[in-house]
């Protein structure tokens, strides 16, 4: 029994031990220092000119503003500066013509030559020119355009060459110049300016050119500037603007109005009038004549109840017919004065062709009357 228990005890001894010295390496290893291994150095690199301050338009450049930097050598910007003396020089100091931010490579193009000023003529890019507009607080827009701004040049003319004084109807607007660059507002060509402020000139960057057209729109007409998105860059199309353009009440965006269907064509068939005329027509043996009278001024037909009848005229005159049966064949029709009145009144003359009906003999034309007297 006491062996056992002995036994018991010495294995717990040995597993504490285990657990002291795991936990004690545990804890050493937790605590030893991290060992940073630093990056190989590219093996081609250049040392660059940096700025440590940001050095706006105008400082003079001052060797506490600047430090070296290693740069890869295939990764070099051009103009980049590879020593401070090169940079600073011992006896005239350069001028900062354009921004440069903290750790920006220093480069020539953004500073001026030794003993050099802060002047338009050092910020020019090559084969451009300065011209200056005359502008107000309207054609300027109200003085939020700034150096380092892009803007339009808008023309207003009058195109009939303003002969007798400017003619209203006359006056149309182009857009000469586009993308053009600001260089300065009045006699600030300060870049970093941010504050707006009404202009009574502007300096542009522009073409020889693009010069010369701008002195000669100047003495046509009046000249407005249109501020540009910096990143909108193309040229668009765009066309004259006259007076019969405006229109009042017009939106930004017109609705574009759907062309209406187009309706099917209507034929339209034109009855023919009726005649005016009725026609009378007569049969005489194998000829007949037809004659016009006007209905509406023909009078009603009077009627008259048959007075007599028709006597029979002579068979070699007016009758055909049989001998042997005596029947009298009519060779046409025949017409008779009748010897009472008509019921339309007293004395009106009336034509009965071989019955009661009988119609006035004063409405016939003259080539019937002649043929039946």
């Amino acid at each position: 029994m006491k062996a056992r228990a002995i036994g018991m005890l010495g294995l717990a001894v040995v597993l504490a031990g285990a657990a002291v010295f795991l936990a004690r390496n545990w804890i050493q290893e937790q605590a030893r220092p991290v060992v940073v291994q630093q990056a190989a150095e590219p093996e081609n690199t250049i040392t660059v000119v940096v700025a440590k301050d940001r050095m706006t338009f105008g400082n003079t450049v001052r060797k506490e503003q600047l430090r070296l930097v290693k740069w890869p050598g295939d990764a070099v910007p051009e103009g980049a500066f590879t020593s401070i003396d090169a940079v600073v020089g011992t006896e005239e100091e350069r001028v900062v013509l354009r921004a440069i931010e903290v750790n920006e490579p220093v480069l020539q193009n953004k500073l001026s030559g030794f003993g050099g000023k802060a002047s338009l003529a050092a910020i020019l890019s090559p084969e451009m020119r300065a011209v200056t507009i005359r502008v107000n607080d309207v054609a300027g827009v109200a003085g939020f355009v700034l150096p380092g701004d892009r803007v339009d040049i808008l023309l207003t003319r009058d195109r009939s060459g303003g002969a007798g004084g400017t003619n209203a109807n006359n006056l149309i607007t182009d857009v000469l110049l586009q993308n053009v660059k600001v260089l300065g507002i009045d006699q600030d060509a300060n870049e970093e300016k941010d504050k707006p402020s009404v202009a009574k000139a502007v300096t542009l960057e522009v073409s020889p050119q693009q010069a010369q057209k701008l002195a000669l729109a100047s003495q046509l007409g009046s000249l407005a500037l249109m501020l540009r998105n910096l990143a909108d860059a193309e040229a668009e199309q765009v066309k004259t603007v006259s007076t019969r353009d405006l229109s009042v009440g017009e939106a930004n965006d017109p609705p574009t109005v759907a062309e209406a269907p187009k309706k099917a064509p209507v034929r339209i068939v034109t009855k023919a009038k009726a005649d005016p005329f009725s026609a009378v027509r007569i049969v005489r043996g194998t000829d007949a004549t037809s004659y016009e009278v006007q209905p509406d001024s023909r009078p009603s037909l009077a009627l008259t109840p048959p007075t007599a009848k028709l006597a029979p005229a002579a068979p070699a005159a007016a009758e055909t017919g049989s001998p042997a049966t005596g029947t009298v064949v009519p060779a046409g029709p025949t017409f008779v004065k009748p010897q009472t009145a008509p019921l339309g009144g007293a004395g009106q003359e009336t034509l009965t062709p071989g019955g009661p009906q009988q119609a006035p003999i004063s409405l016939l034309p003259p080539e019937l009357k002649a043929a039946l007297n």
